[in-house]
């Protein structure tokens, strides 16, 4: 980033469940996007649920997935690693940035490179709603740039 910001990931480690592998022996493309929701609601928890997981005014739903497939990520007892960012922050939307990584090591092989557009609804009239000034920080606290998504 050249703006001086550092950049800062969210690290979610994971387990790749039998019921994500289809018959090519790989994680299924569909089992990747509930990845990338479980890292999303991990790392930013208050965001849609409170800790009793009881509906909060903050209602952020999925505007647009974008997603590249790089590499396999096949069934086995090692862990996977999401890293998850922020490179965008609107008044009401928010972009989430994604690197699904087959290790939780240095030099882990990228399988995916991911973001998505989430706009923040007021839970009574279902309409954009700006973020609040906690809300932002909590986005704000994971800065980092675009991720590096091949054009079609």
């Amino acid at each position: 980033m050249d703006d001086g910001t550092v950049e800062r990931r969210g690290r979610v480690v994971m387990q790749v469940r039998w019921s994500d592998v289809d018959l090519f022996g790989h994680v299924n493309n569909a089992a990747f996007l509930r990845y990338l929701d479980d890292a999303r609601f991990t790392q930013f928890p208050r965001m849609g649920v409170d800790e009793n997981g009881t509906m909060t005014a903050s209602l952020l739903v999925v505007a647009k997935h974008e997603i590249d497939y790089l590499a396999p990520l096949r069934f086995r007892p090692t862990p996977f690693v999401v890293e998850v960012w922020v490179p965008r922050l609107g008044r009401s939307s928010v972009d989430v940035a994604y690197e699904v990584l087959d290790a939780d090591a240095p030099g882990a092989t990228v399988c995916l490179r991911a973001r998505s557009r989430m706009v923040q609804l007021d839970s009574a009239t279902h309409t954009p709603r700006p973020f609040t000034d906690e809300e932002r920080a909590t986005f704000a606290a994971y800065p980092g740039p675009d991720p590096q998504l091949r054009g079609w």
